[in-house]
């Protein structure tokens, strides 16, 4: 992918685990591994459709992925100053993060009508070019600004959390420091589940948290205000959204949650 360091640690990380996210679809299809010359063609029946179901699994990661990553750097740019050019910086950096959102909801629409093989390599080639183009037009210029103000938070973040291990969570010590594999594959789920989250609806993310908090949906409808079909109806989203089956599942992506939101 080529990714352009902007200087901030946290938005280099989650490019590097995008760039890492954008080779998975390099190698999604098992007949491709086995024989670089397999085409879509060749692959009938449940072959076929386990390309699809792999791509749109990856399709959905990356979509959940990328809203958690403009979460994280449109809360960042809160911290930028009002003026005329950081609300004009603001204001388009807002607009590609909706753009490319567009753009993988078209690609994963297509899964199931088109070559798998042709969508993952115009899902890679978006992915690539947006981060890229991304970088360089508005990440770059983010970091720059935040470096010269005095409440930046670039390069803070590791620190941060070993602070806090240290004094506050003393059963989450970071005295061995984690592979950086393994440190990637964490940001990664963290900030799928943001993104996940992020896409709740206001009245979706009301019954997430009264559900996680062991509601029932007459508990949760008196609560709310509404009646027990409404409630069920934006519980069946909720799961749908959080790709979670039960309300334990649930509530250990609301773990995750609620740790990324302290980092």
């Amino acid at each position: 992918m080529g990714i352009t360091l902007t200087g901030h640690a946290e938005i280099d990380r989650q490019h590097r685990i995008l760039e890492g996210m954008v080779e998975e679809l390099a190698r999604f299809c098992v007949e491709v591994a086995a024989d670089p010359n397999a085409s879509c063609e060749q692959c009938e029946g449940p072959k076929r459709q386990r390309c699809n179901s792999t791509l749109a699994s990856i399709t959905g990661e990356l979509r959940a992925f990328l809203v958690g990553h403009a979460t994280y750097e449109e809360r960042m740019m809160e911290l930028l100053p009002r003026t005329a050019s950081c609300i004009a910086h603001v204001k388009g950096h807002m607009s590609a993060h909706n753009n490319i959102e567009r753009q993988l909801k078209r690609i994963s629409q297509q899964i199931g009508k088109e070559c798998p093989q042709a969508l993952a390599a115009q899902l890679a080639s978006t992915v690539r070019g947006w981060v890229g183009d991304h970088s360089l037009r508005f990440d770059a210029k983010l970091a720059s600004q935040l470096v010269r103000r005095k409440n930046s938070e670039i390069d803070f973040d590791g620190e941060l959390v070993a602070i806090l291990d240290e004094h506050v969570f003393h059963n989450r010590p970071t005295g061995k420091k984690p592979s950086a594999a393994a440190t990637q594959t964490q940001d990664r789920k963290r900030l799928e589940i943001r993104g996940r989250f992020e896409s709740l609806s206001p009245a979706q993310r009301d019954v997430f948290w009264l559900a996680v908090s062991g509601a029932k949906n007459s508990e949760i409808a008196s609560r709310l205000g509404v009646s027990i079909n409404t409630v069920k109806t934006h519980r069946a989203a909720v799961f749908q959204k959080m790709e979670v089956r039960s309300v334990l599942e649930l509530v250990k992506k609301t773990d995750v949650l609620r740790d990324s939101s302290r980092k």
